[in-house]
């Protein structure tokens, strides 16, 4: 497998465009392992035991890599920051963040 190499200038910018990226490659994801499951499903009959198993792995990778784009969604810079935007402006977002989870757990 070659290393892909990528142009700073390719790079999505920051705001709508990054978290919008990773929102769409979180949804692609999804969609993959839904169809890489189905593809299992019919692989588990007969001569194809063994391939299905393998394609049932992947589905775990494919997930867990699912659920990292989802963490790193929100990770990403608010939508509204910019590549100026201050430490203490991210963190309180994340805080805000952090708070309603708690508030909604409660409820």
């Amino acid at each position: 497998m070659t290393a892909l190499a990528l142009d700073p200038a390719a790079l999505p910018t920051y705001g709508h465009t990054v978290r919008d990226d990773i929102d769409q490659l979180h949804a692609d994801f999804l969609d993959l392992a839904q169809r890489t499951a189905r593809l299992a499903a019919v692989l588990d009959r007969g001569d194809y035991s063994a391939a299905g198993g393998r394609v049932r792995a992947a589905v775990g990778h494919v997930w867990r890599a699912a659920e990292d784009l989802h963490a790193a969604f929100h990770h990403a810079p608010p939508r509204c920051a910019g590549p100026d935007a201050s430490l203490a402006r991210l963190c309180g977002r994340r805080m805000r963040y952090l708070a309603a989870r708690v508030a909604k757990k409660g409820e």
